[in-house]
């Protein structure tokens, strides 16, 4: 009689999809590092060493070399199936760990791994008039409280020479009763490599908190409107809410972005380290969280504005 074997638990079947891409990726790196290598050495004997003087072989190898180079950067992750093995693993672990915490958060919630935001729609928020390009990744789509909101983790380009910016941005649809715009930033907030700048035309508004004007700076178009959201309510909850991470707040009438400084995105299915189901979890419901209580903060500071104005 056939032995059957035992059915792999959720963390082992992950585990067992991680390795294999992390073969993938060891033997593409490898390949690339050796190939470089390769040509590079074969380069430096050629024009430095005086091998193969005027003989066309010399060239023949040359082009030998950079035809290898080629092959292992581009078409090798499509021999091996790079990409689409990573995308299966990723889209099992999200499907794992990810989907039924959005499920029993926000009911209607969905999940996009891969999700699209215009550069058009990304510039018109203030804060990121700079930047060239957006990236969006991890999208999350949901309802909380009655709020329509979408979490993304973006890659952000800016000018040639300062890189990407990695950062968490949470787009809540939700009526301010402002008239005009007002950002909330965390002094350690870099964007680009750069320290935020205040927009022309906004005023900066002091609290008397030096705790929170230390930390925070807020700058609003209509200094009568910043100082009205700047309550008492509002500088205990965003003092709170963003003291773990550099995050900015940009408001508006219906719209309120607010961007997370990170440098990982804690969704993001791990390659070079084993998957620990309770770690995993731990993660996924502290990102559900994350969205929860920004969402309650940000409620009851406009609340307490409107009950005391």
């Amino acid at each position: 009689m056939a032995k059957t074997e035992p059915a792999l638990s959720r963390e082992d079947e992950l585990n067992r999809m991680r390795k294999r891409v992390r073969r993938i990726e060891d033997v593409w790196f490898l390949c690339c590092g050796f190939s470089l290598i390769g040509t590079f050495m074969y380069l430096f004997l050629v024009y430095k060493k005086g091998i193969f003087p005027g003989n066309p072989v010399r060239y023949i190898l040359i082009g030998v070399c950079l035809l290898v180079v080629f092959f292992c950067i581009y078409m090798l992750p499509i021999v091996l199936k790079k990409n689409r093995r990573y995308a299966e693993y990723s889209e099992k672990y999200k499907k794992t760990y990810v989907k039924p915490f959005l499920d029993e958060a926000f009911g209607v919630g969905s999940y996009q791994e891969k999700d699209s935001i215009s550069l058009k729609e990304i510039a018109s928020f203030s804060l990121l008039k700079k930047i060239r390009s957006a990236r969006a990744n991890d999208g999350i789509r949901g309802v909380y409280e009655g709020v329509p909101f979408i979490r993304y983790y973006l890659a952000l380009g800016f000018e040639k020479g300062q890189g990407t910016t990695d950062c968490l941005m949470i787009a809540l649809e939700m009526n301010t009763g402002l008239k005009t715009e007002v950002q909330v930033v965390h002094d350690d907030l870099r964007l680009g490599g750069k320290e935020y700048e205040m927009p022309d035309g906004y005023a900066q508004i002091l609290t008397g908190n030096k705790e929170f004007d230390r930390t925070f700076a807020l700058y609003a178009e209509d200094k009568e409107e910043g100082e009205r959201f700047l309550s008492e309510m509002s500088v205990k909850r965003i003092k709170r809410r963003g003291k773990s991470f550099p995050a900015a707040i940009y408001l508006d009438r219906n719209k309120i972005y607010i961007l997370i400084r990170r440098e990982k995105d804690t969704m993001e299915a791990p390659v070079y380290r084993p998957i620990r189901e309770e770690k995993c979890i731990r993660e996924a419901g502290q990102e559900v969280e994350m969205i929860r209580t920004w969402i309650n903060a940000l409620k009851e500071c406009f609340a307490y504005v409107e009950k005391n104005t």
